[in-house]
């Protein structure tokens, strides 16, 4: 990306952006595009973080951020990457995100999300790859009053026992589970997710429990390589479901 995006100020959507191949002023130009909606980034490094919160935090009309942090390549051989937690830079540096943010998609090894993210009240979609999110993190996300849709992607939870416990995640309606190798329980208790309609499990191998305390699920779709090792007491939980939920089986 060249210099001068910064002049583009009705701009509204601006993505992919690879910000090490891009101009040293891009970063910093961002700011500039207060009419920005949806703004897409990738391939970041450390020496980006500080400028591209300061951007970000100005664009008060976005409503959709993605952040794709380095490549498996880079991963490899860029030590520094390892040597700043991206969670811990997006909590001190940002910590006037933009308010109106509806959808956000983080990929990168963060650990932990950023604090600021439970303040989104108007976050309605998370989608998480890599995060390598423990259940502290999945906490962050309980209490956003109108989230939506949730997507789990590859080793964006990296615990063996997946509990979405009771009273939580009010609106969600969407839950998406994909790639958690180290998952062997997916485990909903009495009360939660009220408003959970499909459920879709891919590329993982655990137990599921609890199918009965999601009111109003409509659909469970099981990709073709899940290998649920209870699946004949998710059948009979399927069965005895007020709703009498579809199981579908992906290819």
């Amino acid at each position: 990306m060249p210099k001068g995006i910064g002049n583009l100020k009705a701009l509204q959507v601006l993505k992919w952006i690879d910000i090490e191949r891009s101009h040293p002023s891009v970063v910093r130009e961002l700011g500039q595009l207060r009419q920005l909606r949806k703004l897409g980034v990738a391939n970041l490094k450390t020496k980006h973080y500080k400028e591209l919160s300061e951007s970000i935090s100005q664009l008060s009309s976005l409503r959709s951020l993605i952040i794709r942090k380095l490549h498996n390549e880079v991963r490899r051989f860029e030590s520094e990457y390892y040597q700043e937690a991206p969670a811990d830079f997006l909590d001190s540096v940002m910590s006037s995100p933009p308010e109106h943010l509806r959808s956000i998609e983080f990929q990168g090894v963060i650990g932990k999300l950023p604090a600021w993210v439970s303040s989104l009240s108007y976050l309605a979609k998370v989608t998480l790859w890599d995060a390598t999110l423990n259940d502290d993190g999945i906490v962050v996300l309980q209490e956003l009053p109108n989230l939506l849709v949730l997507r789990l992607r590859t080793d964006a939870y990296v615990g063996v026992k997946l509990i979405f416990p009771s009273v939580k995640f009010p609106k969600l309606k969407e839950l998406f589970v994909y790639n958690l190798e180290n998952l062997r329980e997916l485990l909903f208790e009495d009360g939660t997710l009220p408003e959970l309609q499909t459920l879709k499990i891919t590329y993982c191998k655990c137990c599921i429990g609890g199918i009965q305390y999601l009111p109003k699920l409509k659909k469970l779709t099981l990709h073709s390589s899940v290998f649920v090792e209870n699946q004949d007491e998710v059948q009979k939980q399927l069965k005895k479901h007020p709703n009498h939920p579809a199981l579908e089986y992906g290819s």
